[in-house]
């Protein structure tokens, strides 16, 4: 199916219409029979591909469009709506399509392409073949006779074949009911006039056509030769190899032996060592795991320890602090002098009451002159 797409395809003119207009690589006779190495690649000229002959089909560039930007299940549907708009009755599901190879894609491609033809008013005509020359005369030597008389027996044996086929053609019979009878429709006259006219025709021009199995013939007896000449030689150098490869090996065989032997006692050393070995990995294991643990406490402690040494810092800062000690004793200062203050004023006054008593005779104080001791308060 593929083959026969590539075929209409080349009819159609898509070497210039497709491949050179869009820089593409001509399909290959097995393009979408079989799988690519890059199936991406083959869903994408199959796409193109289907654009291309559609738009042939239905003279419009617009009719089936595929975008960039859509996905391979969303091309496929779109794919399907234009095939079924053309006629098309497909027996198989959508995403057959996708994959872009197999008997689904060659059919959609078969269906597109006759298509195609129709539209363009394609039409198969009957080949012509172009009759060759009539062969010149050779000058009768040993080979052309030689090929004159083969060319006689192949045309007798023809003859024979011709004949044998017509009596089996008389003389044929139905062999079950689901069989017809087999008919010539060839002349026997027509056959035979055919065959003298095209039995000349089969002469070899070349005279050394024919001669080539002779000089296989001799080649190969040269071979014969240079095989026989070099074999004995060759045989002895393989056989001292071959000893020599046995000593070898013998050789090899004997140390080993020797080296298992000598060997043995460190061989179990070996052993006990790696034994203990694999205890003290598994000692040193448990003591990594434990102290490991005992890592994470003594952080956890450190951290206790630094906010105790805060606290104990922030205290004895504070304690070693003097300056209220400062600020009392100068309190306890203004408290004395105005201590002192209050005394000698409470003596003015007790002072001043025994002096006005004295002058007045024993009698009661003038509360009037009250303004008079303060001022001689404030004198002292």
């Amino acid at each position: 199916m593929n083959e026969n797409v590539l075929d209409k395809l080349k009819c159609l003119n898509y070497e210039r219409d497709f491949v050179q207009a869009q820089n593409r690589r001509p399909f290959t006779r097995e393009q979408f029979a079989i799988q690519a190495d890059n199936n991406a690649i083959q869903f994408k000229d199959f796409e193109s591909l289907v654009v291309f002959l559609i738009a042939k089909i239905k003279r419009d560039a617009d009719y089936f469009k595929v975008d960039k930007l859509d996905d391979p299940n969303t091309s496929v549907n779109k794919m399907m709506i234009a095939l079924r708009g053309l006629d098309f009755n497909a027996e198989f599901p959508a995403a057959k399509l996708k994959a872009a190879y197999g008997e689904a894609v060659c059919a959609v491609l078969d269906f597109l392409t006759d298509r195609c033809l129709e539209s363009e008013r394609f039409v198969f005509k009957m080949p012509k073949h172009n009759e060759p020359a009539e062969p010149e005369d050779v000058d009768g030597d040993d080979d052309a006779m030689i090929d004159d008389d083969e060319i006689e027996d192949e045309v007798e044996a023809i003859e024979e074949d011709a004949a044998m086929f017509t009596e089996a053609d008389e003389n044929a019979f139905v062999h079950s009911e689901n069989q017809q009878i087999i008919e010539s429709r060839v002349d026997p006259i027509e056959w035979k006039t055919e065959l003298e006219r095209v039995g000349p025709r089969l002469r070899l021009n070349n005279n050394n056509v024919g001669k080539e199995w002779r000089s296989h013939i001799n080649q190969t007896m040269k071979h014969s030769e240079l095989i026989q000449k070099a074999l004995p030689t060759t045989e002895s150098i393989l056989k001292q190899i071959n000893n020599q490869l046995g000593g070898a090996v013998e050789k090899m065989k004997s140390k080993e032996k020797y080296l298992n032997t000598s060997f043995s006692q460190l061989c179990n050393e070996y052993q006990v060592v790696k034994a203990s070995l694999s205890e003290i990995e598994d000692k040193h294991s448990t003591g990594t795991e434990s102290v490991s643990v005992l890592t994470n406490e003594l952080a956890a402690i450190e951290d206790q320890l630094s906010d105790i040494k805060g606290t104990m810092d922030s205290r004895g800062s504070s304690m070693t602090d003097t300056s209220p000690l400062v600020k009392i004793k100068a309190a306890l200062q203004e408290i004395k002098i105005e201590i002192q203050n209050f005394e000698l004023r409470i003596g003015v006054v007790g002072q001043t009451l025994l002096t006005t008593q004295t002058a007045n005779g024993g009698g009661d104080i003038d509360v009037e002159g009250g303004d008079d001791l303060d001022d001689e308060f404030a004198d002292a």
